[in-house]
């Protein structure tokens, strides 16, 4: 069964549900019709010997006279609806009627009571009527009727119905191949399309089928599913080669600063000022490595979390303050910090997401400028706003900041170590909080980064 097609199998399944449904609504029907036909036969029965037995003790039918001489009683029959009728007198002779089977020198007689008997194999109603003619004698009305000639019709019935019940389920198991061959073609459709995308290697291929039912739909659903992993892929393949980017050159750097020390430097201070710069790029790379295993730490959801009651007043007042000490004192940085939040969130993650807006903002923003960092609670979220008024970006820049490896001023960033993942290491953290992290720029104007967190959330 698993060896054949999903056509033949639905089929097939189809075919035998069929069978069996129109087994059991025949079965049913046979033995309601059986029923049926039975109390038909035991009504007829009574009605037809009972009218015939007030007929006979009525003055206008006498019975005839037990003559067994006279040939014409022979001619006397007494048969209605299928039943026939006999009557006997009192010693059980044959009077006048017929009765088509074999009673024996004595019929036996029991008043008014409906018994089945089997006489010459087949199976009769026998009902006795006890009759008392106008003139005073006693007679004896014998009806019976053949079962076994009733159901023989109803068998025959039975299997004409069985013949074309059969040939209406192959009728519908036929059609409902070619049906069901015209309905799996999309199907089909699917998995060619499967197969050369993953012949070709080609993820721009797409099936591209039109329709509104469930297997038009699934198809839609698996052209979506290739959407993504094309742009997955394709992200992979840029993360790759920014990556590769971003390391080359301090390698570069560090190889041209050794071979300097090792063929042209001859003072010490020739060999400081080299490796200063081999310390820089090493720092920059040991930077970059970190920031690389936490992107690929988040990607796979490995990333350690451990949220706890936190004051957030505290942490934000404390990164401010650092990152003041760090960075060009001309550029100004103002809080509006109110004491004694608490949010229930991971402080390391959290102190890293604060140190990149704040670095950011420090970062494209020029000396004599200025920061501002606000923190505001309403009902059961907090609002952390880090704004400055530095270079800015331009409206179609927004959506990029947060792919990774982007760079808005790729000279500005270089120069201060940026490697174009901070932004998206943010809104993951962000997302991981259940908050959300926007951004408002324009150029020359400055740039105003929110974040939205919940105060306690289940995570």
């Amino acid at each position: 069964m698993n060896k054949l097609s999903v056509k033949w199998r639905i089929t097939i399944w189809y075919a035998i549900l069929m069978t069996v449904m129109s087994a059991v609504l025949l079965g049913l029907t046979l033995s309601v019709t059986r029923g049926m036909m039975e109390r038909d036969l035991s009504g007829r029965i009574t009605r037809t010997v009972g009218e015939l037995a007030h007929r006979l003790s009525g003055p206008m039918m006498p019975p005839p006279k037990a003559d067994k001489s006279i040939d014409r009683n022979k001619d006397v029959h007494y048969f209605e609806q299928g039943v026939h009728m006999a009557l006997y007198n009192a010693e059980g002779a044959l009077i006048a009627g017929h009765i088509p089977f074999t009673l024996g020198d004595t019929p036996d007689f029991q008043d008014d009571v409906l018994r089945r008997t089997v006489y010459e194999g087949e199976l009769c109603l026998v009902y006795d009527k006890s009759v008392r003619t106008q003139d005073g004698q006693s007679l004896w009305l014998k009806g019976i009727v053949s079962v076994s000639a009733e159901s023989y019709m109803l068998r025959a019935a039975a299997k004409t119905n069985i013949l074309l019940t059969l040939a209406l389920i192959t009728a519908a198991a036929i059609g409902g191949y070619f049906i069901i061959r015209h309905a799996l073609k999309p199907v089909d459709a699917i998995s060619k399309a499967a197969h050369e995308i993953s012949e070709s290697n080609d993820l721009s291929r797409r099936i591209a089928l039109s329709g509104s039912d469930e297997i038009h739909r699934m198809a839609a659903a698996f052209d979506g599913m290739l959407d993504k992993i094309e742009a997955t892929l394709e992200r992979e393949k840029q993360f790759t080669s920014d990556a590769s980017h971003e390391l080359r050159t301090p390698v570069a750097v560090i190889v041209s600063e050794c071979e300097y020390m090792l063929d042209c430097a001859k003072s010490t201070d020739e060999y400081r000022e080299s490796a200063q710069s081999v310390k820089r790029q090493a720092e920059k790379m040991s930077n970059l490595i970190a920031e690389l295993l936490t992107i690929s730490r988040m990607d796979r959801n490995t990333q350690a979390f451990t949220p706890e009651d936190l004051d957030i007043s505290e942490l934000l007042t404390f990164v401010c303050e650092e990152q003041q000490d760090i960075h060009d004192n001309a550029v100004h940085l103002h809080t509006d910090i109110p004491v004694g939040i608490i949010v229930q969130a991971d402080r390391f993650l959290l102190a890293r997401l604060l140190i990149n807006l704040i670095s950011n903002a420090y970062q494209y923003t020029p000396s004599g400028g200025n920061i501002w960092v606000s923190l505001t609670q309403a009902d059961a979220q907090l609002c952390i706003t880090v704004r400055d008024d530095g270079i800015g970006m331009a409206p179609e820049e927004l959506p990029k900041i947060w792919e990774r490896f982007y760079q808005v001023d790729p000279s500005r960033s270089n120069q201060n170590g940026s490697s174009g993942l901070g932004l998206s290491i943010v809104k993951w953290i962000a997302e991981a909080h259940h908050g959300t992290v926007s951004v408002q720029s324009a150029s020359g104007k400055g740039t105003s980064f929110t974040l939205l967190l919940p105060l306690h959330t289940d995570i």
